[in-house]
């Protein structure tokens, strides 16, 4: 029987919508300057954001891009065995400000869904703070 996963982070920055999601679509190329983890990789393949093409791999999750709407959200399909569902950033305008959630919704298999996300929910809870970390760093610049 599938497990359902809903995980969700949720940070407010001062910075516009435009200029975070600029920063999120450069995640995994040469132009990347918010990846916290340079010994974890974030690795996308190359040109710009296509939907069903480009393809991203970090932390043992590989995934294609189902749907990027610009100054919204960028959403991933994830590709693993055992896991069926997506994770993806979302923004918001609250005031002045833009509200950024990260979130992981996906259907877990008994075996190979639940192993993985138990070796992986350590490092994607440490990987978006540390992200959101350093886009807060990068937005002050």
């Amino acid at each position: 029987m599938p497990i359902a996963l809903r995980e969700s982070r949720t940070r407010t920055f001062h910075g516009t919508k435009r200029r975070i999601f600029h920063l999120l679509e450069e995640m995994g190329t040469s132009g990347d300057q918010i990846w916290p983890f340079a010994a974890q990789p974030f690795m996308r393949s190359p040109g710009p954001l296509t939907p069903d093409r480009t393809e991203e791999w970090h932390l043992g999750i590989h995934a294609v891009l189902q749907e990027v709407v610009p100054e919204e959200r960028i959403v991933w399909r994830i590709l693993n065995e055992g896991m069926e569902g997506t994770h993806g950033f979302y923004l918001s305008s609250e005031g002045k400000e833009t509200v950024l959630e990260y979130r992981i919704e996906a259907s877990l298999s008994e075996s190979e869904g639940r192993m993985l996300w138990r070796r992986s929910e350590d490092a994607f809870e440490r990987s978006t703070e540390a992200l959101f970390d350093k886009l807060a760093r990068v937005l002050k610049r």
